[in-house]
């Protein structure tokens, strides 16, 4: 079989039982790759006739625990233990990867913001489309694996991207619990368009994304929280048997709390050109008007330190990797806990908006 679309194209077959690696090549004609196919790995497990997973890491490339995780499933896992199949993607976005940027430096596109993509409309473009048309159609559940990148650190978190369909809500839901990151961010309709969730949903697919740690680094805590999640998710979807992910080290799942990334999120953000002292941690719990940052001015000694405070209470979810800013640059976020009657009306208010 061959898989295409535009310049984009794999010989891989996805169809027959069996263990098997490949790649998706890429044509872009610049100054280095005009006489090249610019390649990324895909391999396919497939056991059995149970459902599919597309397994998916390196939209942006300067994220790695995903990375490792999708390159892990296919080292260590047996056809024997694919109840269905597992479509593994490590590196979507490879020029990004091997640039260590979140962008491609093709062509300067974010993977991530280019979906559904479009034929011959640059390789950003291409590569969203070659996924969107020829794999997410082949998969019953779609999971895509990200970090904080170079510039930010996330508590290890499942993301609920909510949806005008109700019944979908119930769907992501149900896959965030089983998961069973500590966390799970819950971001309003259309937060990002163009990204990987609302292609995969376009084409029929259950899915879930996770932000796991960042910096631009691998911790041990943020890629075993992964993991396990990854296959908790693959079990409970009848794609990976239950014995193969004991096996494996799965751990059991924490009781995931859901955090509010949409109105309630209270970004803490620099004003001036200053150097950054964090005065939290990630993850750490905080009162409203606790001081969250102290700043310092970048040229004027003279000048006092500005403390800068939380407006509600909540969990720092999100923290700057860096400690060099310019006014407009996000230092924390500060995420409120949601009951479940909470996200239960945002589930209902994203149903209701689309009325």
């Amino acid at each position: 079989m061959t898989l295409q679309f535009g310049t984009v194209h794999s010989s891989l077959d996805l169809d027959r039982q069996g263990k098997r690696a490949g790649v998706f090549g890429l044509s872009h004609s610049d100054d280095r790759h005009e006489f090249s196919s610019i390649q990324s790995p895909l391999s396919v497990i497939r056991g059995g006739d149970g459902p599919t997973a597309l397994v998916c890491a390196g939209n942006h490339g300067d994220e790695y625990e995903g990375q490792i995780i999708v390159r892990r499933l296919y080292d260590l896992l047996k056809t024997g233990d694919v109840a269905g199949r597992l479509i593994l993607v490590p590196a979507l976005n490879m020029p990004a990867v091997q640039s260590i940027s979140r962008v491609s430096p093709l062509d300067g596109g974010n993977l991530n913001r280019s979906f559904p993509g479009a034929a011959y409309a640059g390789p950003t473009q291409e590569i969203a489309g070659f996924v969107a048309t020829q794999l997410m159609p082949e998969a019953d559940i779609a999971i895509d694996l990200h970090s904080g990148g170079g510039n930010s650190n996330y508590v290890n978190t499942a993301y609920f991207c909510l949806s005008p369909d109700s019944e979908r809500n119930k769907q992501t839901f149900e896959l965030a619990t089983v998961m069973g990151l500590p966390h799970t961010m819950v971001v309003p309709v259309s937060d990002t368009p163009g990204d990987f969730d609302s292609a995969a949903h376009d084409a029929g697919c259950a899915m879930i994304s996770c932000e796991l740690g960042g910096e631009g680094k691998v911790t041990s805590e943020a890629l075993e929280a992964g993991w396990s999640g990854v296959l908790r998710l693959l079990v409970g979807q009848g794609v990976l048997h239950a014995a193969a992910a004991e096996r494996l080290d799965m751990l059991p799942p924490a009781d995931t709390v859901f955090l509010d990334l949409g109105e309630g999120a209270d970004y803490v953000t620099a004003q001036t050109h200053s150097l950054v002292e964090p005065l939290v941690k990630i993850g750490e719990e905080i009162a409203r008007g606790q001081p969250v940052i102290r700043l310092r001015d970048l040229y004027k000694m003279e000048t006092a330190p500005q403390v800068l405070r939380s407006e509600r209470a909540g969990t720092v979810s999100i923290l700057r990797a860096g400690a060099i800013v310019a006014p407009g640059d996000h230092l924390c976020v500060i995420c409120p806990t949601l009951s479940n009657a909470e996200l239960d009306a945002l589930m209902a208010k994203a149903a209701a908006e689309t009325h």
